[in-house]
């Protein structure tokens, strides 16, 4: 017996990354236009950033299926493993409420521990994958979760979205600090607080101070870069992220970067021309 390592399509881990580590991933579903798609199925990047301007209104985004959830919970089950599910940040979407309902539904509840990311995006699919990787060598699970939990304290998670538009909107952030940014017209730089919720934490002038900034912010924040990959997520700006991983690798020794696409239901409250960091600080 052993432990399996479960999320969400939020998490914006790449495909191929979750099938060689064994993550399983359940798809999250994305509304557009009246129109329920599931993330990673049949609504993809690729396909849903270029549509992205001519929607009429905001694609809706909701927590995954509670059968869905059970079901992949109990196939977990059935293998003879315990689950670990890592959600959504609690302070962005009610699926880990929801995830925490289905496990009591389940045939052996005791057996799965659901686990709050108090994030999104590539920076929870990183405590993803450093939990995959705690829960094959922990002795216990009450080892294994402390471990967990700290990395996830440790987890930074700082991006600039090219306009505000879309979290004001979307609710993620207030109209006041919307209507400061397209008045001003200043260059964003949010973070999810250790609360996992969406707040201000900067402000620039321009799309290359923002980049700038969020290499000063790693060069001043992490933690051993010589034993980190870190994350950067971007939607439908891939060449600025690329230009983003050289800089950061001039000035910061880090062990890898890991470069994913920001999936439907982040990119629905962020749009596109987002840029997300992540890292351990």
């Amino acid at each position: 017996m052993g432990y399996v390592v479960l999320v969400d399509s939020s998490c914006d881990l790449p495909c191929d990354l979750s099938q060689k580590e064994g993550i399983v991933v359940v798809p999250m579903p994305v509304s557009i236009e009246g129109k329920t798609y599931n993330e990673g199925i049949d609504i993809f990047p690729d396909v849903f950033y270029p549509r992205f301007a001519e929607f009429k209104e905001l694609p809706k985004t909701s927590q995954p299926n509670p059968g869905t959830l059970k079901d992949a919970y109990e196939a977990i089950l059935a293998q003879g493993n315990e689950v670990v599910a890592i959600h959504l940040s609690s302070g962005l979407s009610s699926t880990f409420s929801t995830a925490q309902m289905v496990r009591d539904m389940c045939s052996q509840p005791d057996k799965i521990h659901v686990i709050d990311s108090l994030g999104a995006s590539l920076g929870y699919g990183l405590l993803a994958l450093e939990a995959n990787r705690i829960v094959k060598k922990a002795n216990s699970w009450e080892e294994a979760e402390a471990q967990i939990f700290q990395v996830r304290q440790n987890m930074r998670y700082v991006f600039t979205p090219d306009t505000l538009d879309y979290l004001v909107k979307g609710g993620r952030v207030s109209k006041t600090a919307g209507f400061i940014g397209g008045l001003l017209d200043v260059k964003p730089i949010l973070h999810i607080t250790p609360e996992g919720r969406i707040e201000p934490l900067a402000k620039v002038r321009s799309r290359k101070a923002a980049m700038r900034k969020l290499v000063e912010l790693i060069q001043e924040e992490i933690r051993h870069p010589e034993d980190q990959e870190i994350g950067i997520s971007q939607a439908a700006c891939l060449e600025e992220a690329q230009a983003l991983a050289e800089e950061i690798k001039k000035n910061v020794p880090v062990k890898d970067v890991i470069i994913s696409d920001i999936g439907c239901v982040v990119g629905s409250h962020t749009g596109p021309g987002t840029i997300a960091l992540f890292y351990q600080r």
